[in-house]
């Protein structure tokens, strides 16, 4: 018999409800912020992002056909999957908030405990969180590493490394008391029980019990890629190219969380596009570390003095024409810099296909 049988049909109507609203939030959010322009700071962006999980939240109280927590975290991977650049945004904004949000979520805990209640639950709260690190967990981490490569002291580690619990436990706690169950007073007690215990407890449990139970393999470095710090040089001018390698350049330091110069050549005296072309640098890269650049002089040997200058790992840059006699009149700059650059050279062209070039040994 399939197993789906046997769960009620109510829960699969809020489970695909669910992730079907959060995936219609998602394209509402991509559509106001990013399509629209709704708003003109992150800041902005977080705090309608805030308002729509807010409110599928409350609607899902007055309407009980869908599960609101569901569909505010289907409506987070969706904007993960659908608008990288944003999600990338708003999670930096995200974790700035719950910096407050957290200290107002144990604040708000420990106002509603009793204290009455905590000194009578304090011994057999003491009792259960030892049977639950000591027995439950130990077994649960045994279960989930069976069969795995781990050493004996590696799966030991994991009892004291993940013993410190405490912000499920503030976020959940109080939930029976809200609800109005039996004994709600008890489980919150327990539940900031065992923040009080386990976090001090697995302060002090890692740094003393990591280097007595793990120790550092020699590296293999045929098996291993050694992560690097990614500094991308961008060569763009005011042409509609730039755009293209912008946005190029945007993606590749986004998959590797890498940073980005942005380096213009002036030959003109052309302040207004100058000035566009940053005002379109800061609007592509807005979720990217970066810094503009001008400098004077030749195009091909500024953008290799530049990169060697800054050490960047590789130079992006823009290149017209597909055709030979294009290349002849209009490539002379991208090939100039591709002769003499000793660093990896990434060319843009205009119908947005992609070349990487490696130096010659």
């Amino acid at each position: 018999c399939n197993a789906i049988q046997f769960l009620p049909l109510q829960v699969l109507i809020q489970v695909a409800l669910g992730v079907l609203i959060g995936y219609i939030a998602a394209q509402l959010i991509i559509f106001l912020l990013t399509k629209q322009n709704w708003t003109e700071t992150i800041v902005q962006d977080t705090l309608i992002t805030a308002a729509i999980a807010l409110l599928l939240v409350v609607l899902a109280k007055s309407l009980p056909y869908f599960s609101g927590y569901l569909a505010t975290m289907a409506m987070g991977f969706f904007l993960i999957q659908l608008d990288p650049p944003l999600a990338r945004r708003l999670r930096v904004e995200f974790n700035h908030l719950w910096v407050v949000a957290e200290i107002i979520l144990f604040v708000l805990m420990g106002a509603s405990i009793q204290l009455r209640v905590l000194e009578t639950t304090l011994l057999p709260g003491i009792l259960i969180l030892a049977i639950g690190l000591c027995i439950g967990r130990m077994v649960g981490w045994y279960l989930s590493t069976l069969g795995s490569n781990w050493t004996w002291r590696e799966k030991l580690f994991l009892l004291p490394g993940n013993s410190a619990k405490a912000t499920v436990q503030a976020a959940i706690g109080g939930i029976p008391l809200s609800q109005g169950l039996e004994g709600g007073q008890t489980i919150l007690a327990i539940a900031a029980l065992s923040i009080l215990i386990t976090a001090p407890l697995g302060a002090w449990a890692i740094p003393t019990f990591a280097p007595k139970l793990l120790s550092q393999d020699p590296v293999d470095p045929t098996k291993v890629t050694v992560a690097s710090h990614t500094l991308l040089l961008a060569a763009v001018d005011t042409s509609n190219l730039a755009t293209h390698v912008l946005t190029k350049v945007a993606d590749l330091a986004r998959r590797s969380n890498g940073e980005v110069i942005v380096l213009h050549v002036i030959t003109t005296s052309n302040q207004p596009e100058v000035k566009q072309l940053q005002n379109q640098t800061k609007r592509l890269l807005l979720d990217i570390r970066h810094q503009f650049i001008t400098v004077t002089g030749s195009i091909p040997e500024e953008i290799v003095r530049i990169a060697q200058e800054h050490q960047v790992t590789d130079i992006v840059m823009g290149k017209r024409g597909h055709q030979p006699w294009q290349q002849v009149l209009v490539g002379s700059v991208s090939q100039a810099v591709l002769e003499t650059s000793p660093i990896p050279v990434i060319l843009v062209e205009e119908l947005e296909r992609t070349k990487v070039t490696y130096p010659s040994k």
